[in-house]
């Protein structure tokens, strides 16, 4: 038997309402399912922009940055762009029909050169943290504190002058031989200082680099791409400079161990230096470690009663013989000096051979004797590295990277990264001030029901 149905007026019109917000409901899904995909798109974009990270500099100096020169040099923004858009675009086709991007621009960005270097210092600080561990690290500022504490207190005493003679009983055995030009301390020490100082403290057969740089194109030395926005840098720690210059002895080449290929061999030494050549480089380092170890060892030698004695009694012969006795005093300062400087080249000798030299100077450790030093000739061409105990040549090189300046570690280390990078195929115009950290990209979308809306998002290596 069949029946026959009806639906009231109420209940036609709770199934309208009912309706109604089933129909808003879904709309405001499908608005939400539009924002999460857009928002989600610009971030699978970030990430898309920031996987073509340079791989040499990660592989070779353990640092994230993006190219966005691509090779080319200068910032390729249209380029960062692009692959922005490509990558969100197959966002965006995905799942239901969601936003629609309608633009898209950079809003901000941070390069490794800006700020001083900011984030290429961060970078090389964690990449020692990790190598070598915070605590050695601050063994190693103690240690080169202390070690400039000394430095400072010989450079302090040799700027004083000679002291009166020490109050010790003075030995006996004070005799000098009779003084002729071939022997006299004075005039040998005025010949060589007169000499390259790289043929005194290397020997004949030591091959020298001859590699050579325009160093106006360097970092250090051009007018440099800066970053824009308000992104905000990476905080800089006060041992930040300590940690780059562990960095620089562990990535770089030196003397005692080149880098090839590079753009130069002598890479901590350009650091040191900040010329143009191998050659340049090394003859300054070699003279800044020659005038640490002349202020050592003057130091020494005024305070030492028995070498005191060597000196005056040397002075009054010289001046017994030159009619002039009252400029003893003055003559004893200059054979001190130049004493002093004798044996700061044999020292240096002995860095360069992949010796030794102890810091502070004791008459165990001293190498030339007064009466030698018309001899110092045939001296400086014995190669044989003697000295087991003290700094070697790498200890002095963290010495003068720790006195250097914070501006001239930063950059003339990226100077020598960045040139080495462009040694590689492709890469002839590469440049670390186009290497970004941080991107912050502004994105409008067009929901389906018409709604306009604007993303900002960022990302970084350092997040």
């Amino acid at each position: 038997m069949r029946q026959k149905g009806s639906m009231t007026i109420a209940m036609c019109m709770m199934l309208s309402v009912m309706l109604g917000i089933l129909t808003a409901g879904i709309k405001l899904c499908r608005e939400q399912y539009a924002r999460v995909q857009a928002v989600n798109a610009v971030d699978t974009g970030l990430y898309s922009v920031f996987s073509e990270y340079e791989r040499d500099l990660l592989e070779e100096y353990d640092l994230f940055f993006l190219d966005s020169g691509y090779g080319g040099g200068a910032i390729d923004a249209f380029r960062v762009v692009q692959q922005m858009e490509n990558s969100m675009d197959l966002t965006l086709k995905t799942g239901i029909r969601g936003s629609r991007r309608e633009n898209c621009s950079i809003t901000g960005y941070r390069l490794a050169s800006d700020n001083g270097g900011e984030a290429f210092c961060a970078q090389a600080a964690e990449a020692v943290r990790k190598h070598l561990g915070t605590d050695a690290v601050k063994r190693l500022k103690e240690y080169l504190s202390n070690t400039g504490e000394v430095i400072e207190q010989q450079q302090e005493q040799k700027e004083a002058g000679v002291p009166p003679m020490p109050e010790e009983p003075v030995p006996d055995d004070t005799s000098v031989s009779e003084i002729t030009p071939d022997n006299n301390p004075l005039e040998v020490i005025k010949r060589i200082r007169t000499m390259g100082i790289l043929g005194l403290v290397l020997p004949d057969d030591a091959v020298i680099s001859e590699k050579e740089a325009d160093v106006s194109v360097f970092t250090s030395n051009r007018n440099l791409q800066k970053g824009m926005g308000s992104l905000g840098g990476r905080e800089s720690g006060t041992s930040d400079k300590l940690f780059l210059q562990a960095y620089a002895m562990n990535k770089l080449g030196t003397y005692r161990e080149p880098v090839n290929p590079g753009a130069l061999d002598y890479q901590v030494e350009y650091i040191v230096g900040g010329k143009g050549s191998d050659r340049e480089n090394l003859k300054k380092t070699v003279n800044r470690m020659l005038l640490l170890r002349e202020a050592a060892n003057a130091a020494y030698l005024y305070t030492d009663p028995e070498k005191r004695a060597q000196s005056g009694a040397l002075a009054a012969s010289l001046c017994t013989a030159l009619l002039i006795p009252e400029g003893a005093f003055v003559v004893e300062k200059l054979l001190l000096l130049g004493w002093a400087y004798g044996e700061s080249l044999l020292d240096v000798r002995q860095l360069m051979a992949g010796g030794k030299v102890p810091l502070v100077k004791n008459s165990a450790s001293w190498q030339l004797a007064l009466s030698d030093i018309g001899q110092i000739f045939s001296l400086l061409q014995d190669g044989q590295a003697k000295n087991t105990s003290g700094l070697d040549y790498n200890d002095y090189l963290h010495i003068l990277l720790f006195t250097s300046s914070r501006n001239n570690l930063t950059f003339r280390c990226m100077d020598m990264i960045e040139q080495n990078i462009r040694l590689k195929p492709g890469k002839e115009n590469f440049r670390i001030d186009s290497c970004m950290e941080c991107l912050e990209m502004e994105t409008g979308f067009l929901s389906p029901s018409g709604n306009r809306w604007t993303a900002i998002r960022s990302y970084g290596y350092d997040m």
